[in-house]
């Protein structure tokens, strides 16, 4: 399908570069993903634990455990123990910037992949989805969905992380030129299932049928919300959702949501480390900054079949 060829075709390119690279020499990668629970990152670890064979990286891989804290102090042990790179999948974007400065001191370079550091501290690069064109694009579906008027439901994702910031401030930008659709109700469900059929709940009771035209989801978490306001019988309600897992994916091709904008997580963790060693291996004139941004594309139930989920 056609996520596949994108990959296949990019790991292609990956391998033709990889052929190039001056040295060979093992480095090691510290690298922490804020919340390793979270099912999106399990494609996330595939493609760095793919991406630390192809490099030739000895890879430390810890778990944040949703807690800025402790995230925090997994990069302070990964400055102990000196390694050559620090790839970092941020909780709170700005909690972790006091110890990227630290790390910016001792001489060891940061990357950022799949949510944003916050201002103040130095990164080689970000390599991830533009979540503020993410946002732009979950936008463009509503209004594909419902037309330029109707009131919508928002259920945002951990809040202060740069993906709900960015996905917020991208669909809000969008909608600033369509006055006639109104947001009314904005609820984090902190991208978890439970929290966000709860909000669903509460929502559709709040406002009944005749009331609500849609509701937006920043992520996959929507998709138990899709298959209730089916259950009770509110069609009119179309569901926005974001990424492609494959519970999305059945929800859309069943006809529950109308679309998603599609994220795929195992690119961005293996071009995470392509760009460190492109870096370690001192071509760092070939890497993209200040971001490398994967593409988005728009997945509805026109063209649903061509892209395979991606997790």
């Amino acid at each position: 399908m056609r996520n596949k060829l994108i990959v296949m075709t990019l790991l292609l390119l990956v391998a033709t570069s990889v052929a190039g690279f001056a040295s060979e020499k093992q480095y090691t990668i510290g690298a922490t993903i804020w919340d390793m629970s979270n099912p999106f990152y399990s494609n996330f670890i595939e493609g760095l634990n793919d991406g630390a064979k192809e490099f030739n990286f000895n890879l430390l891989l810890r778990d944040g455990q949703g807690d800025p804290n402790t995230q925090v102090g997994i990069v302070r042990q990964f400055l102990a123990e000196k390694v050559d790179m620090i790839v970092i999948v941020p909780g709170d974007a700005q909690a972790v910037v006091p110890v990227i400065i630290q790390a910016n001191q001792a001489g060891i370079p940061v990357i950022a992949a799949n949510n944003q550091v916050g201002e103040g501290a130095e990164i080689v690069t970000f390599v991830g989805a533009d979540d503020y064109y993410f946002g732009q694009q979950q936008a463009r579906l509503l209004i594909e969905a419902i037309g330029e008027k109707g009131n919508v439901a928002y259920l945002m994702g951990e809040l202060g992380t740069s993906a709900q910031v960015m996905r917020q401030a991208g669909f809000e930008n969008v909608l600033a030129d369509y006055p006639g659709i109104k947001i009314v109700a904005s609820i984090s469900d902190g991208w978890d299932s439970a929290k966000s059929l709860a909000a669903t709940q509460d929502i559709l009771l709040k406002h009944p049928a005749g009331t609500l035209d849609a509701i937006v989801n920043q992520g996959p978490a929507g998709v138990p919300g899709a298959k209730y306001t089916e259950q009770i019988g509110r069609k009119e309600v179309k569901w926005i959702l974001g990424d492609y897992p494959r519970d999305v994916h059945e929800v859309i091709k069943e006809g529950l949501a109308y679309g998603t904008v599609m994220q795929d997580p195992y690119p961005q963790a293996f071009e995470a480390l392509h760009m460190a060693r492109l870096y370690l291996d001192g071509r760092v004139d070939e890497i993209p900054t200040p971001t490398y941004f994967l593409e988005l594309p728009l997945v509805t139930s026109e063209n649903v079949d061509e892209y395979s989920p991606v997790w």
